[in-house]
């Protein structure tokens, strides 16, 4: 299954105990197939990934490849972890789970500082899930591993065949265009920044992870619809909009924010893990006023 079109970076489902709430995960995948978007991105960035057990990793995974089946949503794992027997542990579930790619960031504590220190690293993940695409998440705000996506790719070509593309969560924009002419036929190239996603695809990006496409599918589905159209008026107020929501985000807090909201559309994911802090209720009601006033839940 080629991965492409919109990707939310799904909400890792939470109780008020703070226990994994797997029965929202269906509720998850109906509202993308409801969006029309292509896939779902599981315990990454959005996910918490961090602040999970590999034992929830693990049990998420195999909620969400039993969901997807029968869906053209395509599943993407990320399996990224300081620890190399659990990020192998959890490609090797990944691949059991049914998903059409896993991913992984670089480890963020003891950081490679060049490709020969990376690569090894990527290659050994890829070993346990040899039958499974394998992407990179190149997310340097997080992980503070700052190297080059280019001479990645390139090396790739003989050294990593299980490498399958790149989540760039990364807004060089430069870097984006020549990423993309690598190697076209060979590489996916799936966009991380919501944000930029018109200037991405008019660059000719085919695929894109994104959390606010959990809300708002409809809205970016319109942005890519005008970027085609070469509709440029069209294009630069509904990113604005883009913009404007994720500033919204922001304000309190984006990952509980984001996370929050997603009650507002009947998906209740429950509040964030320690040491991301839940909104207020003033918060909450503040960040829903603010959505209606920018015309936002108009693209729910």
């Amino acid at each position: 299954m080629t991965v492409s079109g919109l990707i939310p970076a799904v909400h890792t489902p939470l109780n008020a105990s703070g226990e994994l709430n797997l029965e929202i995960v269906e509720q998850q995948a109906q509202r993308c197939v409801e969006t029309e978007c292509g896939g779902v991105y599981v315990a990454g960035t959005t996910g918490e990934c961090h602040s999970l057990s590999p034992d929830e990793r693990l049990t998420l995974f195999q909620r969400w490849g039993e969901v997807v089946k029968g869906t053209d949503l395509s599943l993407i794992c990320h399996v990224g972890d300081n620890s190399m027997p659990v990020a192998k542990a959890l490609a090797a579930a990944s691949q059991a789970a049914g998903a059409d790619a896993i991913a992984s960031m670089a480890p963020c504590f003891f950081r490679p500082d060049s490709i020969d220190g990376l690569l090894p690293y990527l290659k050994e993940i890829s070993s346990a899930a040899p039958e499974t695409p394998f992407y990179f998440y190149d997310i340097p705000v997080m992980t503070h591993v700052e190297v080059s996506m280019i001479e990645l790719l390139e090396r790739a070509k003989t050294e990593f065949p299980n490498l399958a593309g790149l989540k760039f969560t990364n807004g060089n924009l430069m870097d984006l265009q020549t990423l993309l002419r690598v190697d076209p036929e060979r590489y996916n190239i799936l966009f991380g920044f919501d944000e930029m996603l018109s200037a991405a695809w008019l660059y000719g990006v085919r695929g894109a992870v994104g959390s606010t496409y959990n809300h708002f599918a409809k809205l970016y589905n319109a942005i890519v619809a005008a970027v085609e159209a070469g509709d440029n008026s069209r294009v630069q107020k509904l990113q604005n909009l883009s913009v404007e929501i994720i500033r919204a985000f922001q304000k309190p807090g984006f990952a509980a924010a984001s996370k929050e909201a997603m009650a507002f559309f009947g998906v209740d994911c429950g509040t964030v893990r320690s040491p991301l802090q839940p909104l207020s209720d003033p918060q909450r009601t503040e960040l829903r006023q603010t959505l209606e006033s920018l015309g936002a839940m108009d693209w729910a």
